[in-house]
């Protein structure tokens, strides 16, 4: 007697539930993945907005790397510092495309200012936002020499 090529019940159910199981282990990643394109999105944002406010303020030269210049040139909110050498900033060049408010859940953007030398002054550009609860933050550091 000759056998038919069908496939048992058997096997049948066991190629669904494999199905089921790849189907159900690829819907299990989607939210992980999703949250850290997210993270990755947050990072580079912040990222772009401290590299426009450095190279913005190194433009500047180091006559005018002070917060009563920067303010005045328009690259911090306020002549008046936050904290120590500390001052905030929410655009750099378009309010509507570079601030880290409209950019970032609860963004803010901080410049700190020091003298690291004679002649040698240091930046740090800090921006801060908030993810899932959480503050994170962002900071790039340069020098600025007077040439």
């Amino acid at each position: 007697m000759r056998r038919k090529g069908a496939f048992s019940l058997i096997e049948v159910l066991m190629a669904s539930f494999l199905a089921a199981l790849c189907a159900a282990v690829l819907a299990a990643s989607i939210p992980t993945a999703t949250q850290s394109r997210l993270k990755a999105s947050y990072t580079s944002l912040a990222l772009s907005l401290a590299q426009k406010e450095i190279e913005a303020i190194r433009t500047r030269g180091y006559p005018n790397v002070s917060g009563a210049q920067l303010a005045a040139l328009g690259l911090l909110d306020s002549a008046s510092p936050v904290s120590a050498n500390t001052f905030s900033f929410t655009n750099v060049d378009q309010p509507l495309f570079d601030s880290p408010a409209n950019l970032l859940p609860n963004g803010r953007g901080f410049v700190t200012i020091e003298q690291a030398d004679l002649d040698l002054r240091r930046v740090v550009v800090t921006v801060e936002w908030s993810e899932n609860g959480r503050v994170r933050s962002l900071s790039l550091g340069t020098l600025v020499a007077n040439l």
